[in-house]
């Protein structure tokens, strides 16, 4: 009888507990869901990559399979429909690029140690991208990469490698673009109007019902489900930490776009995660989705946290033409200036159809892990202070990109330098991130103290990276905290004063 009735009190509260954290497809229900968990606001940097069927043809970028259907492109992409022809033929198709995607020298552990030797606390796969081809092994979706191309379960490989490390994990998801992503007439039964569409006299795509579902040659009802198919088959195989979502989830119907949100966070409850989905543009709520901003940062510290996105080579993907990669100088200040507006941080990689990290890209990865090495206390668990900075570089809007949703700033971004601070805090501990090393500056007034932060007592200022013992002076105009005589390892990046406040 006690074991009965024991068995039902546990029964009870287990039914209690699943009664609390069961979200259902509705918004406001949704919304007890909390956008930014503490892991997230922590972690600041994160790596995954674009790898697929269009790093073959490695020209033109990851919009090739798009463009390639498109004789008469002007501006970005206009060129690949010629090379398409002159290399390839006009009967080569996307789907004929799949058996030369070999992949033979993928190696996810390589991938991870080189992902978390960055210093990345997130490491990602993308799962898929417009062009309809999932990195899973997909029940779902016959076109997937365990079953064609590489033949490996890329999602599953990369995960089981982050977790090995205890790092968090994340899936990009960009295929809410799929339907509209290869030419199609406008209008038609496979195609909603949008502004993002191109009117085709002639659908080159193949009409074969084989490939309909690569192409996305279904009506709207049926390409909804498709989306929410997917996205439900990575949540119930894979619980993902962060769902990355590109801005074709707003072509997504609103019910299907909740219903996806309900099974993703009951299925995190189940595993006792704290997961997190961003939007970027408002097809998600912003009090249960974080916002995320393409190549940006943000005018001002932000209230809430968010993302922002970067290229870690030339391109999204592989780039066979252009073998560069972001300057790791560059990359360090940029992540100093959004984490100092409480943002995380996120580098795509561009694999190699043959499965490698790009060199350029490794040596990038390679100086940002030995940076944060020295530095990542001024980086990891912060949070913003009083200010977010001070300095000589103007960041301003480009009015003329596509892509300035939520008041984005892109312009100066790149020229951040010596000349510019930015601040970061970690209860007691202040952290001031000058840019770069200022050759023959003797010291650096920090006029926060002179304003927002006039009030706050120092008690300690020493450099991270740097055994000399520091001194400052504190005037109406601010703190001036002079420079090591000897220039500490990495601080041609940035340079990090560490100041202990009473």
């Amino acid at each position: 009888m006690r074991y009965c009735l024991s068995l039902l009190l546990v029964l009870s509260l287990a039914s209690r507990v699943s009664a609390q954290t069961e979200y259902t497809p509705e918004w406001e229900a949704l919304k007890k869901h909390q956008a930014a968990p503490g892991w997230f606001a922590d972690a600041k940097f994160g790596v995954y990559f674009h790898w697929g069927v269009y790093s073959v043809p490695a020209w033109g970028g990851e919009w090739y399979p798009r463009w390639m259907y498109v004789p008469d492109r002007v501006g970005w992409g206009e060129k690949i429909y010629g090379y398409h022809q002159e290399t390839y033929g006009n009967d080569f198709h996307y789907h004929d690029f799949i058996p030369l995607w070999k992949g033979a020298q993928f190696d996810a552990r390589e991938w991870v140690d080189a992902f978390a030797g960055s210093g990345a606390k997130i490491i990602g796969a993308i799962a898929e991208h417009h062009d309809g081809f999932s990195l899973w092994d997909s029940k779902v979706n016959p076109w997937n990469s365990a079953r064609m191309g590489p033949k490996v379960n890329v999602v599953k490989a990369i995960q089981d490698e982050a977790k090995a490390r205890d790092l968090k994990f994340m899936t990009t998801f960009h295929h809410g673009f799929n339907l509209m992503f290869y030419p199609k007439p406008e209008n038609s039964w496979t195609r909603r109007s949008s502004n993002l569409n191109i009117v085709q006299d002639e659908c080159k795509v193949p009409q074969d019902p084989q490939y309909r579902k690569l192409y996305g040659l279904m009506n709207n009802d049926e390409a909804n489900d498709f989306w929410l198919a997917k996205l439900d088959e990575v949540i119930n195989e894979y619980v993902p930490d962060y769902i990355w979502m590109d801005f074709g989830q707003r072509f997504i119907e609103e019910n299907h776009r909740k219903r996806f949100l309900a099974n993703y966070f009951n299925r995190a409850a189940e595993a006792g995660k704290d997961v997190v989905v961003n939007t970027k543009g408002d097809f998600f709520p912003q009090d249960l989705a974080i916002v995320n901003i393409e190549r940006a940062t943000m005018a001002d510290i932000q209230p809430e946290v968010w993302v922002t996105d970067f290229i870690l080579g030339s391109a999204w993907s592989y780039d066979k033409t252009r073998r560069t990669a972001i300057d790791p100088a560059k990359a360090i200040r940029i992540l100093a200036e959004v984490v100092s507006k409480n943002g995380v941080m996120l580098l795509s990689a561009g694999p190699t159809p043959e499965g490698t990290i790009p060199e350029e890209q490794l040596a990038t990865l390679k100086a940002m892990g030995e940076w944060l090495g020295v530095n990542g206390e001024a980086i990891y668990g912060t949070r913003p202070f009083v200010s977010y900075g001070e300095g000589t570089t103007l960041l301003t809007n480009d009015d003329s990109d596509a892509w300035k949703e939520f008041g984005a700033l892109k312009k100066g971004i790149w020229d951040l330098n010596a000349g510019d601070v930015r601040y970061t805090q970690n209860g007691k501990t202040l952290y001031a991130i000058q840019l770069g090393w200022a050759e023959g500056q003797d010291g650096r007034l920090l006029s926060v103290f002179g304003k927002e932060a006039k009030g706050m007592k120092v008690r300690r200022v020493s450099v991270l990276g740097s055994e000399e013992r520091i001194t400052y002076q504190r005037t109406p105009m601010g703190l001036t905290v002079n420079m090591p005589r000897e220039k500490p390892a990495h601080a041609d990046m940035a340079l990090v004063w560490r100041i202990e406040l009473e």
